[in-house]
C-alpha cells in the first residue's frame, strides 16, 4: 500500500507530465496504467480522494467515457454508501437516527453534482434501499 506522500508525489509528476505533453503516443495507456498503480494501492480513506484526482487528470487528457452519476454509482462513493448500509441504526428504535444515517451515507455520492445527476443518483440510492427492504417506494423523492 501506498503511503500520502507517495501517492500526491506519483499524481503530482503524472499531472506534470501531462500538462508538458510528455505522455507519450497513448494516453489512454498512459492514464489506465497510473489508475492501475495508484487506486489499488491506496489506502481506503484516500480512494475518493484519488479517484477524483485520477478523473481530474483523465480529463486532462480528453479522456471521458462516463457520466457524472456512473463515476459516482461505480465509484469508492458508492462503495463507502454501500458499507455504511450495514451500520444503520434500527428503525424501529430510533427512525429520526435510522434516516440521519441513511443522509449521511449517501451525502458523499451528491458532492458538486447538478440537480439532474442528482436525481439519477438518487434513484439508484432508493433503489439500494428498496432492495434490502430499508425503505419501500415514496419514502425518498429526488
Amino acid at each position: 500500500m501506498l503511503t500520502r506522500d507517495e501517492i500526491t508525489q506519483r499524481l503530482d509528476e503524472a499531472e506534470a507530465a501531462i500538462r508538458d505533453g510528455q505522455v507519450g503516443s497513448n494516453p489512454l495507456e498512459f492514464i489506465e496504467t497510473l489508475w492501475a498503480q495508484i487506486q489499488e494501492e491506496a489506502p481506503p480513506e484516500m480512494r475518493v480522494e484519488v479517484y477524483d484526482r485520477l478523473l481530474d487528470l483523465s480529463a486532462l487528457l480528453g479522456i471521458r467515457h462516463t457520466t457524472v452519476p456512473e463515476e459516482r454509482l461505480a465509484g469508492p462513493q458508492w462503495d463507502m454508501f454501500l458499507a455504511a448500509l450495514e451500520d444503520l441504526p434500527d428503525a424501529t428504535q430510533d427512525e429520526a437516527g435510522f434516516w440521519h444515517a441513511i443522509d449521511e451515507a449517501k451525502a458523499p455520492l451528491f458532492d458538486g453534482v447538478i440537480e439532474e445527476d442528482g436525481a439519477i443518483i438518487e434513484t439508484a440510492v432508493q433503489a439500494e434501499l428498496n432492495r434490502r427492504g430499508l425503505a419501500t417506494p415514496g419514502d425518498f423523492e429526488p
